[in-house]
C-alpha cells in the first residue's frame, strides 16, 4: 500500500511543500521488510552527545518537530503533541536533543530515561552505551511504531531496531543520524567473529 506525505517548507515563502510517495509497512511485517534489505545497508550505532532533561508537568503538552533535508532544502518531517502523563507513581521527563539538528524536545516515561541516560550534575544527561541495529532504507517508507504513531522514513534513511521480538522499531533521518548517532565499529568486529 502507498500514500502520499506532504512535508511541510520550513521556508515557505522560498520553496513550496514537497509531495513524497511512502511505501508503508504494518508494525507487524516491519522485520520481514528488514529482512529483505542487503546486509551492507545495516550496521549497529549508538547516540552519543548529551541531552537536556527536565521532569515534566502532568497534563503538559510537548510538541516534537522532526526537520529533514531533500535536495538541500528544510522540510518538517512530522509533528506530533504529546502529553506529559504519570507512569508507575512518576511524571515523564522532557528531553531536549541539543545535539540534534532539530533541537526537538520529546516525552520520554521516566523508568525509561533512567534506563537510557546518566548523569553527575542532573543538567547535562548523556546516553549510556546501548548499540543498535540501523538498517538504510533506498525507498520512502511508513512505518507503524508499537505505540500506534506512523513513523516516516525517507530514502538514505534509516530504520532502527529497538526489540524484534516485540516488533519495536522507529526511524531516524540521516541529518539526526550525524549529529546524534556514532557507527559502532567494535560491536561490528564482535559480530563477525
Amino acid at each position: 500500500m502507498k500514500e502520499k506525505v506532504i512535508l511541510k517548507s520550513t521556508h515557505p515563502e522560498e520553496y513550496p511543500d514537497l509531495t513524497v510517495e511512502c511505501r508503508v509497512i504494518p508494525n507487524d511485517q516491519i522485520g520481514e521488510y528488514l529482512d529483505t534489505i542487503p546486509d551492507d545497508k545495516k550496521f549497529y550505532a549508538y547516540k552519543k552527545g548529551s541531552v537536556k532533561a527536565r521532569v515534566g508537568k502532568v497534563g503538559e503538552k510537548i510538541k516534537t518537530t522532526l526537520k529533514t533535508i531533500v535536495d538541500g532544502k528544510e522540510y518538517i518531517l512530522s509533528e506530533e503533541e504529546n502529553t506529559v502523563k504519570e507512569r508507575d507513581g512518576y511524571p515523564d521527563i522532557v528531553v531536549t536533543n541539543v545535539s540534534s539538528t532539530s533541537n526537538e524536545q520529546y516525552v520520554v516515561k521516566n523508568s525509561k530515561f533512567i534506563e537510557t541516560y546518566s548523569s553527575e550534575n542532573d543538567e547535562d544527561w548523556t546516553p549510556v552505551y546501548d548499540s543498535r541495529l540501523l538498517t538504510q532504507v533506498d525507498e520512502n517508507v511508513i512505518i507503524m511504531t508499537t505505540w500506534g504513531a506512523p513513523a516516516v522514513c525517507l530514502a538514505g534513511s534509516y530504520i532502527v531496531t529497538y526489540n524484534a521480538l516485540e516488533n519495536d522499531y522507529n526511524t531516524l533521518e540521516q541529518g539526526a543520524f550525524d549529529s546524534t548517532y556514532k557507527k559502532d565499529d567494535t560491536y561490528q568486529k564482535k559480530l563477525k567473529k
